[in-house]
């Protein structure tokens, strides 16, 4: 892993627009499991009988919205859960400006409570909430001060992510497109990159070069020029230390 670090720090300390890709496996270290790794959330669920499409899903929120918000509530809100050293990282390489920022699939809101500032969430985030019936915003920390489960309105809070059957936010996916089409180095961190149409995404860089951190395979291990399959807080720890 030594050489592997090294290589990872030299490439990154001379890039001047890299630009940051993450998943779940990010927050894993912040106490957030996993989604879709063994013993993930989506294990988790589906051994209480549920299916984790379902309960994520539009439907759900339409048919059952009491369920949807017990289901949030239990699963989604993550409290107490802090940023750990692969957000800080992320986060100092943009102060320092050698990063355009960072891309992730993760609803947790954890780079930006690093310091990340300019963050494009593909998924949305659980640090905003909205009434499905006037639109009115609250804070998370609103919804969970004042234990709320309705607007003012009646309608149901729900957070700002993107369920399944909803479409991604078009001006985040061109901002996220906007920012691999202008790196020069592309480094994917803590995703199996097969979920879509995040996933395809990569397919918009075409700086010099794409490193893969991550402990599975990935289907876009062949066309990266560095693969570390480690755990990344070690990584990150190396070229702390080193």
């Amino acid at each position: 892993m030594e050489h592997e670090s090294s290589r990872f720090s030299d490439i990154i300390r001379n890039s001047r627009r890299s630009v940051f890709f993450t998943g779940a496996g990010v927050s894993v270290k912040s106490g957030i499991p996993d989604f879709r790794s063994m013993g993930g959330l989506f294990d988790e669920i589906s051994k209480e009988g549920h299916s984790p499409e379902y309960l994520l899903s539009r439907s759900h929120l339409e048919n059952e919205p009491e369920s949807f918000v017990r289901f949030y509530r239990k699963r989604l809100m993550y409290l107490q859960k802090s940023p750990n050293i692969v957000h800080d990282f992320i986060a100092a390489e943009e102060d320092a400006g050698r990063s355009l920022g960072v891309i992730t699939q993760n609803i947790d809101g954890l780079h930006t409570e690093a310091g990340s500032r300019n963050v494009d969430e593909l998924h949305g985030t659980i640090n905003r909430f909205y009434c499905t019936g006037c639109s009115t915003q609250y804070s998370k920390q609103a919804v969970i001060e004042q234990n709320l489960m309705h607007c003012d309105c009646g309608g149901i809070l729900r957070p700002d992510i993107v369920l399944y059957e909803e479409m991604l936010d078009e001006s985040v996916m061109q901002s996220a497109m906007d920012k691999l089409g202008h790196a020069d180095t592309l480094v994917v961190m803590g995703t199996s990159l097969v979920v879509n149409p995040a996933a395809f995404l990569i397919n918009y860089f075409s700086g010099s070069h794409f490193i893969i951190i991550n402990q599975d395979r990935t289907p876009f291990d062949r066309a990266a020029d560095l693969v570390i399959n480690q755990d990344m807080t070690k990584v990150i720890e190396h070229i702390y230390n080193s």
